[in-house]
């Protein structure tokens, strides 16, 4: 023990070194705060230790000028630090001399660089602007023809044209994808064949012209009467002029009534099969948006079936395309298959669960019975249990008359109708109208009445049509 105190009195009593004091990084601020104590600093020359014994330095504490070096020298270190960085010279990159030519020589191609200027130079009528294309020459002259081109399609074979057609059950509705894909290269072959077609025959074309650009049957979505009929006409064009075609395009990229024609999108056709739009050919269909069924608290209910949107009272002349969309085209195979198609894909007909608030509600596709077209008569049975609530209920059984046989003037005098559900509000409406009028005379006009049949309208959402494999 007397030799390790005796050691630390000669440690105590021996001054650092410089670079014992200071340690080896000057810069460093971290290091100023290694440095020993200063009560006698004076910036300058050294200053003999005041007498105080041996351990007098193990207590002492910096004076006023010691402090302020010790700043001074932090700050310096941060500034030498920060010099050292931007001093510091960055790597330099080595030039593509390759990359670099190839570069300059793309840019200053003829095809790009004349075309650039001269638009930039030159006013252009839009309609002249639309058919400049990539290739900066001019198309010679070509018919147009503007049958639609599923027809041939379709008497090559039924399989040609939709495959396993068969599978559609009779009475039954649809829904299928158009193949966008297999249309264009359809309508392509079809203009290249016919381009060979009119070379053959000497006349002058340069191969290039789209003679051919409507697939589907517009006929009953065109007016040709309209004043703007040619512009009606291009926009429901299945395809834009082949020539227009970006090079780098592929197959399904030229949907022509899409907004962005380069977003491959696939529409929905509904399928109709049966007997109804034989015998009651003026059926209306069309598209009807749908909404949610809410809770009370105001949040979607996907327990509950969705609603029909119904217009405004001012819209209904003309309802909103969000609302309301008819078919754009049709296409039939014979005997009894129709096909209608809509400006909807198959994800926003379908629309979401509802188990997130913001989900879409989608699409009702609709058949209604024109209601100008009145019809009357009876319906062939009522299912047995079933009550006679409302005269539209009548059946064939109720009159007592054999098949075949006449209806009596007095037949059905008097009729009993029982109330209906509590819940069925429009059956309820109809029921007290029928009460009011089956107790009056037999006339003429109780027996329109009663004979007359409510328009049918059916309702199926696109959800339903659509099903997957999880669903």
């Amino acid at each position: 023990m007397a030799l390790g105190f005796a050691a630390l009195l000669q440690l105590a009593s021996r001054l650092p070194t410089e670079d014992e004091a200071l340690g080896p990084n000057l810069d460093s601020p971290e290091a100023i705060d290694h440095l020993g104590p200063g009560p006698n600093f004076v910036f300058g020359d050294a200053v003999p230790a005041p007498a105080g014994g041996p351990f007098a330095g193990l207590f002492a504490q910096d004076n006023v000028a010691a402090q302020r070096f010790k700043v001074a020298l932090k700050d310096w270190g941060r500034f030498a630090g920060a010099a050292a960085i931007a001093g510091r010279e960055s790597s330099r990159t080595k030039l593509d001399l390759a990359l670099t030519s190839a570069t300059v020589v793309k840019a200053l191609m003829p095809a790009t660089t004349i075309p650039r200027r001269f638009f930039a130079s030159a006013v252009i009528a839009p309609h002249i602007r639309a058919q400049i294309t990539e290739v900066f020459d001019e198309i010679k002259y070509y018919p147009r023809i503007d049958l639609p081109m599923y027809r041939p399609l379709k008497e090559l074979g039924d399989e040609c044209f939709v495959p396993n057609l068969n599978l559609i059950q009779r009475d039954s509705v649809v829904a299928l994808e158009t193949n966008q894909e297999f249309i264009e290269s359809y309508m392509v072959g079809v203009n290249h064949e016919f381009s060979r077609e009119l070379l053959w025959r000497e006349y002058p074309t340069d191969q290039r012209g789209s003679y051919f650009r409507q697939f589907w049957d517009v006929a009953s979505h065109f007016d040709p009467t309209a004043t703007d009929a040619d512009v009606q006409r291009e926009k429901l064009y299945d395809i834009p002029p082949i020539h227009t075609w970006p090079r780098s395009s592929e197959l399904g990229e030229h949907d022509n009534r899409q907004a962005n024609p380069g977003e491959e999108r696939n529409e929905i056709v509904l399928v109709i099969r049966g007997e109804l739009l034989r015998k009651y050919p003026t059926t209306v269909v069309y598209a009807n948006a749908a909404k949610w069924q809410t809770k009370p608290n105001g949040d979607i209910d996907p327990a509950q079936e969705r609603e029909l949107v119904e217009p405004l009272d001012a819209d209904m002349a003309n309802p909103p395309r969000s609302i309301v969309r008819t078919p754009l085209y049709e296409a039939k195979v014979d005997p009894d298959i129709y096909f209608f198609g809509f400006d909807l894909s198959a994800e926003e007909a379908k629309g979401g669960t509802g188990d997130n608030q913001t989900d879409p509600a989608g699409w009702f596709f609709v058949l209604k019975e024109r209601p100008g077209e009145p019809r009357f008569g009876f319906d062939d049975a009522r299912a047995a249990g079933d009550h006679l609530e409302t005269v539209n209920d009548l059946a064939w059984s109720d009159t007592g008359v054999a098949p075949g046989h006449s209806l009596a003037a007095a037949t059905l005098a008097t009729i009993a109708l029982s109330a209906p559900g509590v819940d069925d509000e429009e059956r309820q409406a109809q029921h007290d109208d029928d009460v009011k009028v089956v107790p009056a005379p037999v006339s003429a006009a109780r027996w329109a009445y009663v004979l007359y049949q409510a328009p049918v309208m059916v309702a199926v959402h696109a959800a339903e049509l659509l099903k997957t494999a999880t669903d």
